[in-house]
């Protein structure tokens, strides 16, 4: 899913040159699933054959996994599943385990995480496209064929689909997903610290050379609508960012995001921003877009009951700002 703000990276403060305790630092570049993602990694072999291939491996895999998971490739594997409603499908492994991944998560917040959103998302896209509401009549149909719970899970990596109509989309945690695959394939490759940007959602492993962390950052309004830039430190973790503060359009002189809430079919209007700092990336992605349906209030209970989750809300309704963090979230933040 495309992120509401932008998080920016400030990797390794003060390092400039390429070799630090004997180990080089090699940066790539790929476009795939809707953005830039970045790649960040240190060895100690310093050979850029060896570093060009393990990036291209890694770029092959995201690529993979994007052939697997697009809703904009009408022959994807997901694609073809939502077109096989009532009947037993073999999936990969890497769907089947994203489906029930994306399912957990969907019981955990309470049905304010779902994949299977795709009607309303494409009811409200073409709604942003001819910059008009949707009609009470089409959410409420487009309601009847969404619910996590109507995915049925076999063994054999089978899957089947309870409703005729359905569209999985896993925009809300594909991201991430990727990410943590890209990770663990440089791991096996003997690449320890590494950084993966997927536009802005960013998974880490060990930290560079001679520091004790990755230094990333984030941006935020505080109540007198100045921006605020805070510094984070990371390391074998995940930090992801969602919410309606920059991303929306306004119809009928009111502003609707991209996210939409499962439980009434409507586009968040709730100006909201949320950061989360998870175990992985799959996890952060996640529930950045579970707490930006939640709110505030909501959220804290969530965020209190879930291991190694921290985060950090924004609600900039005029008149009513509220920013809340969990404590843990404390521990992540670098003083000035």
């Amino acid at each position: 899913m495309d992120r509401a703000f932008h998080l920016l990276i400030y990797i390794c403060l003060f390092i400039c040159c390429s070799f630090v305790n004997a180990q080089t630092r090699f940066e790539y570049t790929h476009q795939q699933m809707g953005t830039q993602i970045g790649l960040v990694f240190y060895d100690m072999e310093g050979n850029d054959v060896k570093a060009d291939s393990i990036a291209h491996l890694v770029f092959n895999r995201i690529d993979e996994l994007n052939n697997t998971l697009s809703n904009y490739l009408p022959q994807s594997e997901i694609n073809r599943l939502s077109s096989s409603s009532y009947i037993n499908v073999a999936v990969s492994e890497d769907l089947f385990r994203l489906l029930q991944i994306s399912v957990d998560y969907s019981a955990k917040t309470n049905g304010a995480f779902d994949i299977t959103l795709g009607p309303l998302i494409e009811l409200w896209r073409k709604a942003r496209q001819n910059n008009q509401l949707p009609l009470i009549d089409e959410i409420q149909s487009a309601l009847k064929r969404i619910g996590y719970s109507n995915l049925e899970f076999r063994e054999g990596n089978i899957i089947k689909l309870r409703k005729d109509g359905m569209q999985l989309d896993v925009g809300g945690i594909g991201k991430g997903f990727a990410a943590d695959e890209a990770i663990n394939l440089l791991k096996r490759h003997g690449i320890t610290a590494a950084l993966v940007d997927m536009g802005g959602d960013i998974t880490v492993s060990d930290a560079p050379p001679d520091k004790e962390f990755w230094t990333l950052g984030f941006s935020f309004f505080d109540k007198h609508g100045e921006e605020v830039f805070q510094r984070i430190k990371l390391k074998n973790q995940a930090v992801a960012t969602s919410g309606d503060l920059y991303q929306y359009v306004l119809m009928d002189g009111k502003r609707y995001s991209h996210i939409i809430d499962p439980k009434n079919g409507m586009a968040l209007s709730n100006n909201i921003q949320v950061t989360t700092i998870a175990a992985n990336g799959t996890m952060a992605d996640a529930y950045a877009s579970a707490l930006s349906v939640l709110g505030i209030e909501h959220s804290k209970k969530i965020i209190q009951e879930t291991s190694n989750l921290e985060a950090f809300l924004v609600e900039d309704v005029p008149e009513q700002y509220q920013q809340w963090n969990s404590s843990g979230f404390l521990n992540y933040i670098i003083e000035d």
